[in-house]
């Protein structure tokens, strides 16, 4: 049984304190929630209970990721992971400047465990496959900034699901840039020559002024880190998404 299959608080009317207590008392899938929902709700509560599964499996068979992330609760949307993880693109992006007008430098991925760098001059558009592979978006207020960048800057109309980290984060009481949350949850980056957004674009600058390879390396191994922080983030994510709720996420 996938962890969505598992996840009662998918379905209409369920928050993820009654998942807990239905799952206590037996309820384990949203099948069996659906199939016993007289048991325990109203009769129009069922009913919608009902409604929902039947959207969630036409959505499910059409390969509808989107509906099933936007039915999860805030904090929750993690779970599409689970089942979607070869399919989502954990992304980053830099700029080389800190508005929305901002050209990219550099973008850095991890998709199903391998890690890729792309950056302007050099195979920038090649990020386009990476894409165009992807059924779940995964970033750091990336909603508001990397993807409508993203999307400028490559023509983009069609963007696959997304899952931002800093809403899910906020959830649970972290708050901040990515860098704060890191030291929160205990995750230490290997690299710490660039500190910031703001010397990333000062790389980025040096390496186009004196064709400078460190900075450039710097400037991408910086990225790279970012990226590796989403994946640790949303891992942790997970875990408190179904702490306490009986669920197996095997």
């Amino acid at each position: 049984m996938t962890l969505l299959e598992q996840s009662l608080c998918l379905l209409k009317g369920i928050s993820p304190e009654a998942e807990i207590r239905l799952r206590h008392v037996g309820i384990t899938s949203c099948r069996q929630l659906s199939e016993n929902a007289d048991l325990y709700f109203s009769p129009n509560h069922a009913n919608r209970i009902r409604e929902s599964f039947n959207e969630w499996t036409l959505a499910r068979s059409c390969g509808l990721v989107d509906w099933e992330i936007s039915h999860l609760p805030s904090g929750h949307r993690v779970r599409a992971l689970f089942d979607y993880w070869a399919d989502a693109l954990f992304y980053d992006i830099e700029t080389d400047g800190t508005n929305s007008t901002s050209c990219i430098t550099c973008i850095s991925t991890i998709h199903n465990g391998e890690a890729c760098s792309f950056w302007r001059g050099h195979n920038l558009t090649d990020f386009l496959g990476e894409w165009a592979k992807a059924k779940i978006l995964v970033s750091f207020n990336g909603k508001r900034f990397d993807t409508p960048i993203v999307c400028r800057a490559f023509g983009l109309t069609s963007i696959p699901a997304q899952i931002d980290l800093m809403d899910e984060a906020a959830h649970y009481g972290y708050r901040g840039g990515l860098k704060k949350i890191e030291q929160q949850i205990g995750f230490s980056r290997k690299n710490s020559i660039c500190i910031d957004g703001q010397t990333a674009i000062c790389f980025w600058n040096d390496y186009v002024k004196r064709q400078s390879n460190d900075s450039l390396e710097s400037l991408l191994l910086y990225n790279q880190e970012d990226v590796l922080s989403l994946v640790v983030l949303a891992k942790k994510l997970l875990k408190l998404s179904i702490e306490n709720t009986l669920i197996i996420d095997n």
